[in-house]
């Protein structure tokens, strides 16, 4: 199970700088509006020290971590749900993606350009809201609202630029929101507070399966039982699931192996239904 995030808003505003900051890939950001017409598609792996000291204990000749997929979609105008600019290609992607990454634009600087000629983050902000609203109100599939889609806001432009008012609404919306100044803060860890936040937004847990060819992580849903995780893994192992064994992730490091694990008392044996819980080494027996 793959999960993606659409990194949206007005044009300009650094999608496409966001895009290759946390991708490493090479896109197109140019200084004027429509500079992306073709979304961007990337993977960024959600690294985890409990993973590598997992692969270590277990001898893993591979550490493969979990990743989210990113595209970073066309600006959207005002008038992007009659089709204005490139809006019908922007709100049909953001239909395929789980997560919106929401970026305002809060940082004034005159050589960049803002395609109304001017920068108001929290008009800029409800600009994108409406559009989603409006295109919601025309839709016959109400089961998949854009509006309803979560949403991660991120004000790029740090804390200090960042307009008190934008902020209360957020927090009146109860919407997770992030300050990154894209040109001037670290990429290492802003993106690592980015990533534990969608995390929290789609609540996913993490969980491990490890072996001596490889150590990898997965992402499910909360709650998830452990029969639809092996699916995760491969589509086979839900169909002939017998039971799996699982041992948290630090007492399998403590243990130091998993016979020992199992010595300890620390292996459970879980049938079909045993939710998953963030952190679990999971080994599916069918």
């Amino acid at each position: 199970m793959s999960f993606s995030v659409g990194i949206v808003g007005l044009p300009n505003v650094g999608k496409s700088t966001l895009f290759q900051l946390v991708t490493k890939h090479e896109v197109n950001t140019a200084n004027y509006p429509f500079a992306t017409i073709d979304p961007n598609v990337g993977v960024v792996p959600i690294g985890d020290e409990r993973l590598e000291r997992v692969a270590r204990v277990v001898a893993s000749k591979e550490v493969l971590p979990v990743a989210f997929e990113f595209v970073d979609i066309a600006g959207l105008v005002k008038g992007a749900h009659q089709g204005a600019g490139l809006g019908n290609q922007f709100l049909a992607r953001i239909r395929e993606v789980d997560a919106i990454l929401h970026l305002v634009r809060t940082f004034p600087s005159p050589e960049v350009i803002h395609f109304e000629g001017r920068v108001d983050p929290v008009a800029d902000f409800e600009a994108v809201l409406e559009e989603l609203k409006l295109k919601d109100e025309e839709s016959k599939e109400k089961e998949n609202l854009l509006s309803l889609k979560p949403q991660l806001v991120l004000l790029n432009g740090g804390a200090e630029k960042a307009p008190p008012e934008l902020v209360l609404k957020l927090r009146s919306l109860q919407w997770p929101y992030l300050f990154w100044d894209l040109e001037e803060d670290s990429t290492a860890e802003k993106l690592t507070e980015m990533l534990d936040k969608l995390k929290q937004l789609l609540d996913l847990i993490v969980f491990f399966s490890a072996n001596e060819t490889a150590a990898r992580s997965w992402l499910v849903k909360a709650g998830t039982p452990v029969s639809a995780a092996a699916g995760v893994i491969h589509t086979d192992f839900e169909r002939d699931f017998i039971r799996a064994e699982v041992v948290n992730w630090e007492k399998l490091v403590e243990a130091g192996s998993w016979p020992k694990a199992r010595e300890h008392g620390w292996l459970q044996i879980e049938g079909r239904s045993y939710p998953v819980q963030d952190g679990d080494v999971i080994e599916i027996k069918v």
